[in-house]
């Protein structure tokens, strides 16, 4: 049920479980929660639809490589950055939680088999469609995957009226996280604010922080500071390993057999590393994506081909036109985790609630630039011992020069890391259960926790978390 504030934090009960936060994470939490009788009080920044009061809250300033403004980049009203979701999903690969030949920090403290229980979960409220398994193609060194694409759901509309009616589940707009108190190892108050000038103390058994891969980073540094360092104290990771897939087009191929690749009876194919792929060129996770071109941009690309091969002009004069394809190559990739990719208060610039803005610092790697140019090789390698293809490369990848597109798509908006799920504090911030290392009752929900991100959209693991973090909670809570 929506609730007044003022009241709520004058003479409410004392909730089981404070969500700040209503995007795919708080949203699985408070709902699941609220179904088995908990009293749950969930905490939303913006309103019930899009607001520049609220959105503006997330401007800030991105260093580093060239990355999307942080405004344009999630949204900040409820159901967060579903509402601009695109559907897209896969399970994370077995081995992305495992320490990769080329870069062991991708390792995570649990496997795919702690989150295969809450699959069911996850797939029926994100709605996916079965996932076709992996196949292997002769020869070659990479992969077909699949995904679900699509139509994306919108948590906001299949939830809405649940949360106005729940009995258990008290909702709150506008309602802005400013500080959490701590004593003895246990948050004891968060601090709220709205945009009026009020600010409220709220009170919960447990705290779920899940407010999105960049602003968990930020609050989290911002109440840390006030606390003078009694929220997190072995802070050396917090912020830091931040990710995001990068995202490029690679080239252009000409595909002589589009039947070996399954271009021929599907218009996009994606491809992705064996493992033995990651171990013998040292490489992370990559999605290579074949789109197929209309029948006119293929031939002019033959053309082309044409002119600057005369012996493959040969080749193709012979060949019927509708015999082959020509595809666009793009890709999404894992962004190696590194400690200077990170979140930073920007204490030169507040928002109007007082409180710093977030710098985004997003630097791509050597390694990042040899994922992506060894994966889009080998698929030449392959086109060409087979006689089957030929890929055109993009400049940037004509050579081992770091070099990256400073344009274009640049990264697929999916804010992973600095919050990291490890072992021990010195290595990240929350343990296996999502809880935050040196507090016993305040917990992280989202992408934030993420060590490492794979190749694939990060939602459907997201709401996996959460629907673990769920079953957690509800057991602590007896």
């Amino acid at each position: 049920m929506h609730i007044d504030l003022a009241s709520y934090a004058a003479r409410g009960p004392l909730a089981d479980v404070c969500i700040i936060g209503s995007g795919a994470a708080g949203l699985t939490l408070a709902t699941r929660l609220a179904r088995r009788g908990r009293r749950v009080l969930l905490c939303e920044g913006g309103d019930q639809v899009f607001t520049e009061r609220s959105q503006a809250l997330y401007r800030g300033e991105s260093v580093g490589d060239p990355y999307i403004p942080l405004d344009a980049a999630r949204l900040r009203f409820f159901g967060g950055s579903t509402n601009h979701w695109g559907g897209m999903c896969r399970p994370l690969d077995a081995y992305d939680f495992t320490a990769k030949p080329a870069d062991p920090r991708t390792a995570w403290p649990i496997g795919r088999d702690d989150l295969a229980p809450a699959y069911p979960a996850a797939a029926e409220i994100l709605e996916v469609s079965p996932i076709p398994p992996d196949t292997r193609i002769p020869g070659l060194a990479l992969k077909r995957v699949h995904f679900s694409i699509g139509p994306a759901t919108r948590l906001k509309d299949k939830y809405a009226d649940e949360v106005a009616r729940s009995p258990h589940l008290h909702y709150s707009r506008n309602t802005n996280l400013f500080g959490l108190e701590t004593r003895d190892g246990r948050i004891t108050g968060a601090v709220v604010r709205n945009y009026t000038g009020g600010t409220y103390r709220l009170r919960a058994r447990y705290v779920v922080l899940a407010c999105g891969g960049i602003e968990n980073s930020r609050l989290l540094l911002w109440c840390n500071r006030q606390s003078g360092g009694r929220v997190i104290r072995q802070a050396a990771t917090l912020g830091r390993y931040w990710m995001d897939h990068p995202h490029a087009t690679l080239g252009r191929a000409l595909v002589f057999a589009p039947a070996a690749l399954g271009l021929d009876a599907s218009q996009s194919v994606f491809l992705a590393p064996t493992p033995a792929m990651l171990a013998t060129r040292g490489v992370l996770n990559c999605g290579l994506r074949l789109h197929r071109m209309s029948p006119e941009d293929g031939e002019a690309l033959a053309t082309h081909l044409a002119l600057i091969a005369p012996r493959l002009g040969e080749r193709l004069r012979r060949q019927p036109p509708g015999s082959r394809c020509g595809v666009v190559l793009r890709a999404a990739w894992e962004q190696q985790p590194h400690p200077e990719s990170r979140v930073e208060l920007d204490d030169d610039d507040r928002d109007a609630l007082g409180m710093p803005r977030s710098r985004l610092v997003w630097r791509k790697t050597a390694l990042d630039h040899h994922t992506v140019r060894e994966c889009v090789l080998t698929l030449n390698d392959y086109l060409r011992r087979r006689d089957i293809g030929r890929v055109q490369l993009e400049p940037w990848l004509a050579d081992d020069t770091l070099q990256f597109p400073e344009d274009g798509e640049l990264a697929g908006r999916h804010h992973m890391g600095g919050t990291r799920m490890a072992d021990t504090p010195e290595h990240g911030i929350v343990d296996r259960d999502c809880r935050v290392f040196g507090q016993d009752n305040l917990y992280i929900g989202g992408s934030s926790v993420f060590p490492s991100s794979g190749h694939a959209n990060p939602t459907l693991t997201l709401v996996q978390l959460a629907v673990r973090l769920a079953d957690h909670l509800d057991a602590r809570l007896g």
